[in-house]
């Protein structure tokens, strides 16, 4: 599979892997029918953290890493606004500049800003758009959307009942929910969503039956506003001030078919201080027009069958509504924050064409697991030794996470410069018997070996006392002196089972579907041991 599609136009039913602000850059103005935005933030940070200009933390972007700092990034991106008049989010982040001041919050608002500004220039004329975030900067980004997407092209904000209360916090109300912000063209397509009636709704309005067991309601037959022709008497009962609802023949086809409730006094007269009401059968109703409070949606629980143990990970019911609504079959639907794919997975499910971005491998990964169809174009990323060698010379960072990504449980360090020899850190799931550290550590060369470099790592593995580590090369490292180099850290055993502490191996290797011989490690995102084999 290419490592890249070029320059050339954007890719359906194809993946990209990498910051979805350099690939958005690269595609053709008004491409996209419908754009599902779920980007990261930590809704369960200190609030005040992000206001503060040191942030509390490297600055980082992961897959499931959520820290946002004022840093030199951030200061780079905000000084590319200031005098930059003509860019569409810029008065919105001069303003929020002017308010906020340098902090994490700003650091995240201007990151989004320049993506938000790509999203606007793909999406097409009749095209619609969705952010997913939560109460803790739904407001700042409404700002943003609003500048960037025009006010008037605001349609809601949708709030989705995201979790049940909890007791957790004590002095205010618990967060219950999150956040969709939906702006749109005028010409979007747009379908009315019809769900079941709520059951205390029943109870309380279809409170009569004919014998028969079919309920109904009975409801207005007064016309809203006065309409002269529909000034008539009916059957006793005199005309309402308005007049009826119904021209006199359909009050006739009505009251043919037994569809008109007439009042009557205990006794059984005629009571004509009552009006004649229609009888409204609930089995003859579609449903309740949907409105912006979303309650019906579960948020996935443990047990829940879609559930892939990914972070931040949406019901595919979610998806599903907000692709309906505002798309037609064949449209494009577009997630540049794809994470495990639910987005590409229901819109596939509704014949939408879709394109999904991350910047994470594992969620690529993922995403493929999910998919069920390993087939699938994916932009970017490494399928072949000759790609991975270009993504190293290319992208030295991005080739390292991707790699450290091909070993299951091991996640890629925070820190990419200084990170005194570790690139990639896993936790062994068992204790080993004769070890008394569960630390993994990994270490990735894309250049050319040279053995001080083995050596150097061996170092660190010995001193931080981690039971394992990998040195991760392109190609293998067969030497006899890095043979004894990595034999000197000896073995552990774990469940009576022998393992190197030093492992060499290639990415060469994983192309040809070998993996390292590694105890069980955890998953890195959840802290539960990984089912073996892994998705790699």
């Amino acid at each position: 599979m290419s490592a890249s599609n070029g320059s050339g136009g954007l890719a359906a039913n194809a993946l990209y892997y990498g910051d979805c602000l350099d690939w958005m850059r690269r595609w053709d103005d008004s491409t996209v029918d419908l754009i599902y935005l779920d980007p990261p933030f930590n809704s369960n940070a200190d609030y005040n953290t992000l206001y503060a200009a040191d942030g509390g933390g490297d600055a980082q972007f992961r897959a499931f890493t959520d820290t946002w700092t004022w840093d030199d990034a951030a200061a780079d991106r905000l000084s590319a606004y200031l005098g930059a008049v003509a860019r569409p989010a810029h008065n919105a982040v001069i303003g929020l500049y002017r308010m906020l001041g340098e902090c994490g919050m700003l650091a995240y608002l201007t990151y989004m800003a320049e993506r938000l500004e790509q999203c606007r220039r793909l999406l097409k004329t009749t095209g619609s758009f969705y952010y997913h975030c939560d109460p803790t900067a739904s407001h700042y980004i409404k700002v943003l959307m609003d500048t960037v997407f025009g006010p008037g092209n605001f349609r809601n904000e949708i709030v989705w009942k995201r979790t049940n209360t909890h007791n957790d916090a004590q002095h205010r109300y618990p967060n219950t929910n999150d956040v969709l912000l939906f702006y749109a063209n005028p010409e979007a397509a747009f379908a009315r969503t019809i769900v079941p009636h709520d059951p205390g709704y029943i109870r309380d309005k279809y409170r009569y039956d004919d014998g028969d067991g079919r309920l109904y309601q009975r409801d207005n037959m007064t016309s809203p506003k006065p309409r002269p022709n529909m000034m008539y008497d009916w059957r006793g009962w005199p005309h309402p001030k308005t007049g009826w609802r119904y021209k006199r023949e359909t009050m006739q086809r009505l009251h043919n078919e037994g569809r008109i409730h007439y009042p009557s006094s205990a006794d059984g007269v005629p009571d004509h201080t009552k009006r004649p009401r229609l009888k409204r059968y609930l089995d003859e109703q579609s449903g309740a027009v949907l409105g912006n409070v979303w309650t019906d949606i579960a948020p996935l629980n443990s047990q829940a069958k879609e559930r892939l143990d990914y972070p931040t990970q949406k019901p595919a019911d979610l998806l599903r509504r907000v692709i309906k609504a505002s798309s037609n079959p064949g449209d494009l639907v577009l997630d540049p924050f794809c994470g495990c794919g639910t987005t590409v997975k229901a819109a596939r499910s509704l014949d939408r064409r879709w394109t999904g971005i991350d910047i994470s491998s594992f969620a690529v990964d993922v995403m493929l697991e999910l998919l069920g169809d390993r087939t699938t174009p994916v932009y970017g990323i490494p399928r072949d030794l000759r790609s991975a060698k270009r993504l190293a010379q290319d992208d030295p960072f991005g080739f390292e996470t991707w790699a450290i990504d091909r070993l299951a449980g091991f996640a890629p360090n925070t820190k990419q410069v200084a990170d005194g020899g570790i690139d990639g850190r896993a936790t062994l799931a068992i204790k080993p018997d004769d070890w008394d550290s569960r630390l993994a550590l990994a270490q990735v060369k894309g250049g050319k070996h040279n053995a001080s470099m083995l050596r150097d790592f061996c170092g660190v593995t010995d001193k931080t006392k981690a039971a394992v580590g990998c040195y991760i090369t392109l190609t293998p490292v067969s030497t006899d002196a890095a043979r004894s180099d990595a034999s000197g850290l000896g073995k552990i055993t774990v469940s009576g089972e022998p393992y190197r502490r030093m492992n060499l191996w290639s990415i060469t290797e994983h192309f040809d579907d070998r993996r390292p011989n590694l105890p069980q490690m955890n998953n890195p995102h959840t802290g539960k041991p990984l089912q073996q084999p892994s998705l790699f």
